[in-house]
């Protein structure tokens, strides 16, 4: 009999947990709103400082990306997230005892090394236990944690601003670092390895839950590492065209991610009520993750097209926040809140590659070929935003510009080339895609999407 957390098969629906690690997100939002509550000046950061402090941070995340993948393969998936976690909570609260900037840089360096196996890890999660139609969702749900740090966040920071007897950049490290150690630890026990060994469901429905995903045809978890997977993944077209998707995104982000107060302080709000206003950049940004990624659900194939959408938003808003008068406050924050939809293509680069990437190597391996682009992207960023620009900082914004048109197009090329790879398909395999044991049974094999030729991309 299946338990209230059940997987029912035969009507496709699911109530296993998906258990958020939101609050690993803290750090994305404790570096910008420190910068505002005496960091610079405390730390003396002059110049370049600043940025090097916020780029360094991929150094760390890009330096541990291949070891995580091949970790990512050879040890327990939830273990290993949940495990970073911890060390990262850790890490980030030690960012409190530095002085200078050479001990920030330090910390912030390792601070990115133990965020290096999560999100690919959530990525290998999500195409675990969900058929392809609801990855983009459950990529969307997790990414949410960005926005519910952001928001809190922004609640706690505003509270810690009045606070005395600490340094509020300080109290703002090490409150936020222990949250995320509480929450690590709720992750360790509850979060499973793969739906074989999840301990709130009963073996019935663990044989369920992995037999609801055989259509996916991307295969369950294998410690085996496959050298020919990974050439592959080196090989594929449609792997460098989201890791050029990542990257497009990514670059805006480190600016954004990290100058982001200062933009909006730069507005002509006060130290404090730049917290609060900040909030509502969360919450666009949350609304449009939903909209963005049950969209796909609603709509078949659409992944490609909301990408488009949301770097379309992201132009507009870019330019309103460069261009409108600086006396028109209010519209030019609107501006920079629509700039941030970029972000949500984030989630949808995670679904396109969980829902069209077969083989345990080649997932992982194009995991971290999306987070080097996601590195490399975020260490570029910051130092676009030139300090004698502060806080408007026109050039950090035309590099945005520049790069929301590359990531406009590219999901339409990707678009037409996965089409016309699907009809290639049909005409090789007669136009039918089979339904046999063996078909069923070679979906769960180790199996690239290359290599299965009833396998139909998603797009």
């Amino acid at each position: 009999m299946a338990n209230k957390h059940s997987i029912e098969l035969q009507g496709q629906t699911e109530d296993e947990p998906i258990k958020d690690p939101a609050q690993r997100d803290v750090d994305k939002s404790a570096m910008s709103f420190t910068a505002i509550l005496g960091l610079q000046d405390e730390l003396n950061l002059q110049g370049e400082d600043y940025s090097w402090a916020s780029s360094i941070y991929y150094f760390g995340y890009l330096a541990a990306s291949y070891v995580a993948a091949l970790l990512l393969v050879h040890f327990p998936v939830g273990k290993m997230i949940s495990t970073s976690i911890i060390v990262w909570g850790v890490v980030l609260m030690l960012m409190a005892t530095a002085f200078n900037d050479k001990g920030l840089i330090a910390v912030r360096f390792f601070l990115g090394a133990t965020e290096a196996a999560i999100a690919p890890g959530l990525g290998i999660v999500v195409s675990m236990w969900y058929k392809r139609s609801e990855q983009p969702f459950r990529h969307g749900i997790w990414f949410q944690g960005i926005t519910i740090a952001g928001i809190f966040g922004g609640l706690l920071a505003y509270g810690i601003g009045h606070v005395e007897s600490i340094a509020p950049w300080k109290a703002v490290f090490l409150i936020f670092g222990a949250i995320t150690i509480v929450w690590s630890f709720v992750l360790f026990y509850w979060l499973p390895d793969t739906p074989t060994n999840a301990r709130f469901l009963s073996e019935e429905d663990r044989y369920k839950a992995i037999r609801r995903v055989q259509e996916n045809m991307t295969g369950i978890k294998s410690n085996e590492f496959k050298l020919q997977q990974f050439i592959e993944a080196l090989l594929d077209l449609k792997c460098w065209a989201l890791v050029l998707i990542q990257l497009t995104c990514s670059i805006p982000n480190g600016g954004v991610s990290n100058f982001g107060s200062i933009i909006i302080e730069g507005f002509g709000f006060s130290t404090l009520n730049t917290l609060l206003v900040q909030i509502i950049t969360y919450v666009i940004q949350g609304l449009l993750v939903y909209l963005s990624t049950a969209g796909c659900s609603w709509f078949e194939n659409s992944r490609t097209w909301w990408m488009v959408w949301n770097a379309g938003l992201s132009i507009v808003g870019a330019a309103m926040a460069r261009q409108i008068s600086p006396n028109n406050v209010w519209a030019r924050f609107f501006g920079y809140c629509l700039a941030n939809a970029y972000s949500v293509n984030f989630p949808l680069t995670l679904a396109m590659s969980t829902g069209n990437i077969g083989g345990f190597t080649k997932k992982t391996t194009v995991n971290a070929m999306i987070f080097i682009g996601y590195c490399t992207g975020n260490i570029i960023g910051p130092h676009l935003f030139f300090d004698d620009e502060a806080p408007s900082y026109p050039s950090g914004f035309l590099a945005m510009l520049i790069c929301f048109g590359i990531t406009f197009c590219i999901p339409i090329g990707l678009r037409f080339y996965l089409i016309w790879e699907n009809r290639r398909r049909d005409r090789l395999d007669q136009g039918n895609i089979g339904d046999s044991i063996e078909d069923l049974n070679a979906a769960l094999l180790d199996k690239t999407d290359k290599e299965l030729l009833h396998f139909r991309y998603v797009y």
